[in-house]
């Protein structure tokens, strides 16, 4: 018998270009020597208001441009729309001398890069991110990922853009209670990396100065890449109850909204082993509340169904969940066997019937509460 092993390094290089030059003007910098053609993925929504802009400067590079038009909703980003997506680069023989340009906020940076990523084994991909969580979670960390009909992003890979561009001036146009979807996951990463990013959000909420939204972006990226380094999955403080809810809502409840609720779970259930004190738990809440994230909770929701939706988690096994939790701000757990707390799914359904029973922002019809751009508490 003879053996060979090897090691396959992965050498990918993200540039990450962050401005506020409302003319897009970097857009003109795509030359049409590099690629043959440009094939563009878009937000219906952000091409109704910035589509004129966006390509007139890929236009004006004299490369021949293909649009495909995506509506931003969790069905897109799902196997049946998928095959949509590959006759777009199909039809128009798309090859590997093409660039894909993905050009919207989660839904669309996940379709396109799944899509990317599997056709033809790759393609050269720029992420123009048009929404915060957009620009601070989807494009950051080389995450594509399609919903099944039973579970939230259990289809994925791992594939790199060459670019992303971060403009601040999309942001201008997302409703509010859509900057709070990224607001949310940027609470997140500062709670697991940096409690200068925490400092920095808690001062911007006094003062929405672009410079200081530049750098909590900025911040946020590398919080993301550093723990990205240490596991795909170590960001998700609070995904696997959100992702559990946002099932449980039919996607009515969006991304960043569940996370934030998942996360008050994820810290009250870390009191509840031990790992985190009350007062802790209790001061990150009074920030979450100080920053208008969501804490409320759908009155319909039950410990049991919750639970057999967390089952279907990336980091569970048939037999336990895998959460990760917090101890300290910028002290996530672990121990020896690694960066995640297993846990017993019956220990869980236990903690939320308690949790839930008594849990003093619980309310009906959630979904439509949280279509609001401020929270009350």
């Amino acid at each position: 018998m003879n053996k060979i092993s090897t090691t396959f390094e992965s050498k990918d290089t993200v540039d990450f270009i962050i401005d506020d030059n409302a003319d897009l003007e970097w857009l003109s910098s795509i030359s049409d020597s590099s690629y043959d053609r440009c094939f563009v993925i878009i937000d219906e929504n952000v091409d109704d208001i910035w589509g004129e802009r966006i390509f007139g400067k890929l236009k004006n590079n004299g490369a021949e441009v293909f649009e495909l038009r995506v509506k931003p909703v969790e069905e897109s980003k799902s196997l049946s729309y998928y095959p949509v997506a590959l006759e777009f680069l199909e039809k128009n023989r798309c090859g590997r001398f093409d660039l894909v340009i993905a050009i919207g906020g989660g839904i669309i940076i996940d379709l396109a890069s799944f899509t990317v990523s599997t056709y033809m084994r790759g393609l050269p991909l720029y992420i123009v991110a048009t929404t915060l969580i957009g620009q601070v979670d989807a494009s950051t960390a080389g995450k594509t990922c399609l919903n099944t009909t039973t579970s939230k992003n259990l289809l994925g890979t791992f594939y790199y853009p060459l670019i992303v561009y971060n403009n601040i001036e999309f942001l201008t146009t997302n409703k509010k209670n859509i900057l709070r979807q990224g607001f949310s996951e940027i609470f997140k990463y500062g709670l697991l990396d940096s409690k200068p990013l925490v400092d920095m959000l808690i001062e911007y909420e006094k003062n929405s100065d672009i410079l200081l939204l530049e750098k909590i972006i900025l911040q946020t990226i590398e919080s993301r890449i550093s723990i990205r380094k240490k596991d795909a999955l170590a960001s998700n403080l609070g995904h696997t109850f959100g992702h559990a809810l946002e099932k449980y809502s039919s996607y009515k409840i969006l991304h960043g909204d569940a996370i934030s609720m998942g996360t008050v779970m994820a810290l009250n259930y870390a009191v509840r082993r031990g790992e985190m004190t009350t007062n802790t738990k209790d001061e990150i809440v009074n920030m979450m509340k100080y920053l208008g994230l969501n804490i409320y909770l759908d009155s319909s929701v039950e410990a049991g169904p919750l639970v057999e939706k967390m089952m279907s988690d990336k980091k569970s096994s048939s037999k336990a969940l895998n959460l990760v939790l917090l101890k300290e701000i910028e002290k996530p757990y672990s121990d020896a066997h690694g960066l995640f707390y297993k846990t017993d799914p019956n220990e869980v359904v236990d903690f939320l019937q308690g949790f839930i029973s008594t849990y003093e922002y619980r309310i009906d019809n959630c979904d439509e509460y949280l279509l609001n751009d401020n929270l009350e508490y």
